[in-house]
């Protein structure tokens, strides 16, 4: 595989490697918190011929590196199948049942869990048992992340500083992670379809009418596949009148087009 000759693998340990499952692809960065030079990204689509697992088994076992031991290597879980437990709810003997209290089960799922401090709350989330096990034996210790995760601290921050309540709408893999907060405090986090915008525009619409947001005062911040959703911006922007989009500006030396298709949890990861 090509890489840029100022990554060297033989120092892999001064490098970070973040890899992103989404439901039709499978992605990679290699990327430096100390150098903005060392940066490769590549993703490859999910075909039919193979199983998702066997596809990304075939990827790393082509590719031959994965296995070195990275700085820091991260895997980010792109999957619906995730609820938030309250800390005062969460037990870690019962994490399976208070996860399929929300969720549907399916067979051979693993469920993993990310605390998020900040919001006093863990993040309950599936992955296909077979590839977690195949990931976790073949990678150097790695982290497993579902992507709210990244999308949660980064948008908590940004919402503890207004006095108001914030709703954030993240538009990915084509689907929407909609995410609130009354300062500091979580209301709310759930992702859902994003195919057109008649039932992304219901969907965002009912999440502000559920939470009581006033469409005056109250804040729509926008990231993402802005491409897709340019029907979606049009009438949110009429419905609402505090519409912004937010921008993410990595330190990486790489292409502005390819940091415009690269999504939003991968952006707030390369920023560190």
């Amino acid at each position: 595989m090509f890489l840029p000759e100022n990554i060297d693998l033989a120092h892999s340990e001064e490098y970070n490697l973040s890899i992103r499952l989404a439901p039709d692809g499978f992605s990679f960065v290699i990327h430096s918190s100390s150098d903005p030079s060392v940066f490769h990204y590549q993703g490859t689509a999910l075909g039919n011929k193979l199983s998702t697992t066997d596809h990304i088994k075939k990827v790393i076992f082509d590719l031959g590196f994965f296995s070195q031991p990275f700085k820091r290597t991260s895997v980010t879980v792109v999957t619906p199948r995730y609820t938030t437990v309250p800390e005062v709810f969460y037990d870690r003997k019962k994490v399976k049942e208070l996860y399929l209290f929300n969720i549907y089960r399916e067979e051979n799922e693993s469920v993993l869990t990310n605390n998020f401090r900040e919001g006093s709350c863990h993040i309950l989330f599936g992955m296909e048992e077979g590839l977690h096990l195949f990931l976790s034996r073949n990678l150097w210790n790695p982290q497993f992340l579902h992507h709210s995760r990244p999308l949660m601290q980064h948008f908590r921050k940004r919402a503890a500083a207004l006095e108001k309540k914030c709703c954030f709408v993240d538009f990915h893999d084509r689907s929407m992670t909609i995410i609130a907060f009354s300062g500091e405090t979580l209301l709310l986090a759930n992702s859902y379809p994003a195919l057109n915008s008649h039932d992304t525009t219901f969907y965002i619409a009912s999440v502000w009418e559920k939470l009581n947001l006033n469409q005056s005062a109250d804040i729509l911040f926008l990231s993402g596949d802005f491409a897709s959703q340019k029907p979606t911006v049009e009438i949110l922007n009429k419905l609402i009148r505090n519409v912004e989009q937010l921008e993410f500006n990595p330190p990486v030396d790489a292409d502005q087009e390819l940091l415009l298709r690269l999504p939003t949890d991968l952006l707030i990861t390369l920023c560190g």
